[in-house]
């Protein structure tokens, strides 16, 4: 979030006609930012607080089940577990043979070391985790589309924002598709993804007004 800002301050300093008018209205809009910003945080930890502690994983029949409050239910059967991946910040990872039947344990789940052993009877873990490419940097892919996202609003040169311009509109395509499909992302994260259209709207109307307008040298 804060990258995110500090992005759209940048760009709009860039942009601007008139500097100095922008630099007067700060002192103004900063604080209002950040009053934003913190609202906003309080109000997703709190969700993500009753997301947490209404987790519940089960065994029975065969049968792996994860269930949590305003989320996809999650069932796998044993035969159907692909991998079991341990990771590093102790959470556990459990796939089947769907893509999206994916189970995300939390470290700090109750019996933990009761369900190592449960789960290790069903099959063995797995030292390394066959996440594709996008999932495994995502982190890195989010700073890239910040990136991609200054070029397309800052940079005058039509190569690089078409080139910059194409990727970021493939990114947030993907980025919607993903969240959508998700079985681990709660309903009102995926509604909140909508807004990525008007962010895409407004990345190609900006391609296209700089591609067919007259480019500054």
């Amino acid at each position: 979030m804060l990258i995110a800002v500090t992005a759209g301050i940048v760009i709009s300093s860039i942009n601007s006609k008139d500097k100095s008018a922008d630099i007067n209205v700060w002192p103004y809009v900063i604080p209002l930012i950040a009053a934003s910003l913190g609202f906003g945080l309080y109000r997703g930890v709190n969700r993500q607080k009753r997301l947490f502690e209404s987790y519940t994983l089960t065994f029975s029949n065969n049968l792996i089940t994860r269930e949590q409050l305003n989320t996809p239910t999650i069932s796998i059967y044993f035969n159907d577990i692909k991998e079991i991946v341990k990771n590093r910040n102790g959470s556990i990872t459990i796939r089947g043979k769907n893509v999206t039947d994916v189970i995300s344990v939390p470290s700090q789940i109750e019996d933990y070391s009761q369900l190592q052993d449960t789960l290790t009877q069903i099959k063995s873990f797995s030292t390394k985790s066959n996440d594709h490419f996008l999932e495994k940097y995502r982190g890195i892919i989010s700073l890239l589309t910040i990136g991609l996202m200054l070029s397309v609003y800052t940079v005058t040169n039509k190569i690089i924002v078409v080139l910059s311009g194409t990727l970021l509109v493939g990114l947030m395509i993907w980025s919607l598709f993903e969240v959508r499909r998700s079985k681990n992302i709660d309903s009102k994260t995926k509604r909140g993804m909508w807004w990525v259209l008007l962010v895409l709207a407004s990345v190609i109307a900006v391609m296209i007004m700089k591609l067919t307008g007259q480019q500054k040298t």
